[in-house]
């Protein structure tokens, strides 16, 4: 997996290749600090993911974000940026751009976030008013009203749970079940999500803007 990421700040570069990381052990990361220095590693090189801040020497507006994203099609490109403004966010993703990170966000979202991007879905910021939920394509035609639709109130409240941090042993113990059901649940659970881990699940729950499910 080549990865490019474009920041001028060293830390954020620095944090961003340590992700990137524990999404693919064997990735291979180059670092742009400018958009002069990005276009230069796109020409010399091809990428699987590009990740770029709005803020850097160079840059200068998003008609160059547009023109990164047209360049590396259908290679994802996405922004991970301080923004907050739900209006810039908006125009940010209007260029083609996979998805919008917020530098806020927490780190084991934004490898989640970039897990799915790399899956061929998409991320929207919750902020503006839509699920912050990364879809697969297939999620995206389905047009579900909720990714939680067609699920068990026994698998959402074993979710809930999940969601609140609890382990199998804890959940077993408050819904009054043993440990083997309670795991063919949580098997059930992701199965439904279509995700392949607890932490992918619990990310559907906290982007939904839900505090509960049931």
């Amino acid at each position: 997996m080549q990865v490019l990421i474009a920041d001028d700040h060293s830390i954020v570069r620095s944090g961003l290749t340590h992700l990137v990381g524990e999404l693919d052990e064997q990735a291979k990361v180059a670092a742009a600090t400018s958009f002069g220095q990005l276009t230069q590693l796109l020409d010399q090189g091809t990428y699987d993911l590009v990740i770029m801040d709005l803020r850097m020497p160079g840059l200068g507006g998003l008609d160059d974000v547009e023109a990164v994203v047209k360049r590396v099609a259908p290679v994802p490109v996405v922004v991970f940026s301080m923004i907050d403004s739900p209006d810039e966010m908006r125009a940010v993703l209007s260029r083609g751009v996979r998805a919008f990170i917020p530098k806020s966000t927490d780190d084991v979202l934004v490898v989640n976030i970039l897990r799915l991007v790399m899956a061929g879905g998409s991320y929207v910021p919750p902020v503006l008013g839509m699920p912050g939920i990364a879809q697969t394509p297939a999620a995206a035609k389905a047009q579900e009203p909720s990714v939680f639709d067609g699920m068990t109130r026994r698998q959402l409240e074993v979710l809930d749970l999940l969601a609140q941090g609890l382990s199998n042993q804890e959940i077993g113990e408050r819904l009054g079940l043993n440990l083997s059901t309670v795991k063919t649940h949580v098997t059930g659970v992701l199965k439904a999500l279509g995700v392949g881990s607890r932490t992918q699940a619990v990310l559907l729950v906290k982007e939904s803007g839900r505090d509960r499910l049931v």
